[in-house]
């Protein structure tokens, strides 16, 4: 994350426990190991986005896709979430 706020790098995707869950709930990951996740992610993601899309996702696991309790009824991702519809 230094790297992207510091000096305004912007392909870098930042993997923490919160875009891992997010990320597989949507199917857009296979790995559970983050260096293969970020390999994953930066194939789909432009490079322009990842920092942005890695914030994003990680704010949306920390407020809405919570490990224990997610709030699916809240979330604007039911439509397209593989994990909602298993719940």
């Amino acid at each position: 994350m230094c790297w992207a706020n510091c000096f305004g790098k912007k392909d870098v995707i930042i993997v923490d426990t919160h875009l891992k869950r997010v990320s597989a709930r949507l199917g857009l990951i296979e790995s559970d190991n983050p260096d293969k996740i970020e390999i994953e992610l930066q194939e789909i993601i432009p490079g322009a986005e990842q920092f942005y899309f890695s914030m994003r996702i990680g704010e949306h696991g920390r407020q809405i896709c919570k490990a224990k309790k997610p709030e699916c009824e809240r979330c604007f991702l039911n439509d397209i979430c593989p994990y909602r519809s298993s719940v």
